[in-house]
């Protein structure tokens, strides 16, 4: 029998028995799945069981209903360990029919019905861009290229590594974003005494239940920001890697499903700062984009004296966008379209760095992933509906010069691996811009 497992506030409660017919989640108390949230429609969503097939709609919710992440707008086939998400609720579908037998039936095509809705196109994305980028800029002075490339990789689904010396600005500009964004924001300060529970969260034995219970760690949020990332031994770094990569944690052999969206802006000081523990490559490469601030110009700097006499900028902003409209941004970003000649361009900066003189370990194929969806969410940000070469060489740095490992002998030609990218691009060919599909 077709199950749900229910995390409401990430306390497992019993599963949820899918008989035939149809089953209606909301925040009525006439559904069959009562959610008593502000973030819930009185009836929310209807899953049907009717002829072994179990199918999710959405009854025209305020905030939608989303499966494995992807807004639905029609009828959706759920599969097995499917999620769902229903505002602040996460639903785990479990079927019990896994013997195949099925396998030659024909199904509902996996993205069916996923299509973007009338009102969930470019331009509405463009006008949450836009609300974002003018909230954060009230708090975080000059400088809009830093804040464009964090609402890009927002937007690309991936994770910010900004690395920086003290005291410019690294956790406010997260924090100011996390304020733009109505959704659970969580900041951990990274000590070298946290263990990895104190991130995830652990199991304590409850006396009235007579059962271990599940209390969750702040990495259950929609925002974290992971403050002096490198401050923390190894082993507490290494707790994050299931969270940024798959979304989700395993406690004690059961696994807990975090929220999306799921945006994790690390922040560090330089390695050759004392106390640091260097986050580790395969750490390094969940982060699909690492940026560095800088010191502000003058002008800007006396903007920040004045603007913080009396109060700090970040007690004077709120929310101007859901987090569920985040959710749509998201998969208006992967339709973004992307041409044979763009990603073979992707291709070639690939290669180049593999076989460049300065690289001992070049960009992956999880690289060449990230390249295309940042470019992807950059040509979203210039309001396009496809991608050109020039996106790819604007977010290239961003996404490829930590994943890069130099040898040691070429380091006193190349100060970085930023300028083996840059060097990289300017040897690359470039195919034609204006040829678009």
């Amino acid at each position: 029998m077709p199950t749900l497992s229910v995390q409401k506030g990430y306390e497992k409660r019993p599963d949820i028995k899918l008989l035939e017919g149809d089953f209606v989640i909301g925040r009525d108390s006439t559904c069959d799945c009562v959610i008593d949230s502000g973030d819930v429609s009185r009836r929310h969503s209807r899953i049907s069981l009717k002829g072994g097939k179990v199918l999710i709609e959405d009854l025209d919710s305020a905030n939608g209903t989303f499966v494995n992440s992807q807004p639905i707008h029609a009828k959706v086939e759920l599969k097995h360990m499917d999620i769902v998400q229903i505002g602040s609720a996460v639903f785990t579908f479990s079927s019990d029919d896994l013997s195949g037998e099925d396998d030659q039936t024909i199904s509902m095509p996996r993205n069916a019905g996923m299509k973007t809705s009338e009102y969930y196109n470019f331009n509405f994305m463009s006008t949450v861009i836009k609300r974002i980028e003018d909230n954060v800029q009230k708090v975080f002075k000059g400088k809009p290229e830093l804040v464009r490339n964090i609402i890009v990789c927002m937007l690309s689904d991936g994770h910010l590594l900004i690395e920086d010396v003290p005291g410019v600005g690294k956790s406010v500009l997260a924090q100011a974003l996390a304020k733009s964004i109505q959704g659970v924001y969580k900041r951990i300060q990274f000590t070298p005494d946290m263990l990895p529970s104190d991130i995830t969260g652990v199991s304590i034995y409850d006396e009235r239940k007579r059962d271990f219970v599940f209390m969750p760690g702040p990495v259950f949020g929609n925002i974290i920001l992971a403050d002096e990332i490198n401050r923390t031994t190894p082993r507490t770094q290494a707790s994050l890697l299931e969270c940024m990569s798959e979304s989700a944690i395993t406690i004690d052999g059961s696994p807990h499903v975090l929220p999306k969206p799921f945006f994790v802006v690390a922040t560090q000081n330089p390695s050759d700062y004392h106390g640091t523990y260097p986050l580790p490559e395969p750490q390094l490469d969940r982060f699909l984009m690492k940026i560095s601030l800088g010191y502000p110009e003058r002008r800007l700097e006396k903007e920040i004296l004045d603007s913080q006499m009396k109060s700090h900028p970040l007690n004077d902003i709120s929310y101007v966008v859901k987090a569920t409209e985040i959710l749509q941004c998201i998969s208006l970003v992967r339709q973004v379209i992307v041409s044979d000649p763009v990603k073979e361009y992707i291709l070639d900066i690939a290669k180049a760095s593999r076989e460049h003189p300065a690289i001992a370990m070049g960009a992956s194929p999880r690289a060449c992933l990230a390249l295309m969806r940042a470019s992807q969410a950059l040509a979203s940000y210039f309001s396009r509906h496809y991608v050109i070469p020039r996106d790819v060489r604007e977010v290239a740095d961003g996404v490829l010069s930590h994943r890069l490992t130099m040898k040691l002998k070429r380091q006193g030609h190349w100060k970085n691996a930023s300028e083996v990218v840059a060097d990289i691009l300017k040897t690359t060919p470039i195919p034609e811009e204006e040829k678009k599909l």
